[in-house]
């Protein structure tokens, strides 16, 4: 028998997809960033994904915390 749809798990699930295609893109102008580090800095610029990547784990942090307050709840 196949168990019934449950909404705040597909919730879940669609929420860790984006922030986890948020956490691949920011990784990625990392590693960009890291590539061309020499002609980034021979400009005098800054990495433009500087502080990108402690907030998209600052935002997945708050979703798992998030999910397990309302999985706690029995909701």
């Amino acid at each position: 028998m196949k168990p019934p749809f449950d909404p705040i798990q597909a919730c879940f699930y669609l929420v860790a997809t984006v922030i986890g295609v948020h956490l691949v893109v920011v990784l990625m102008g990392s590693v960009i960033c890291a590539l061309h580090a020499q002609e980034i800095i021979a400009s005098g610029r800054e990495c433009p994904a500087g502080n990108k990547l402690t907030e998209v784990l600052g935002a997945a942090l708050a979703a798992a915390l998030a999910f397990a307050g309302g999985k706690s709840r029995g909701e």
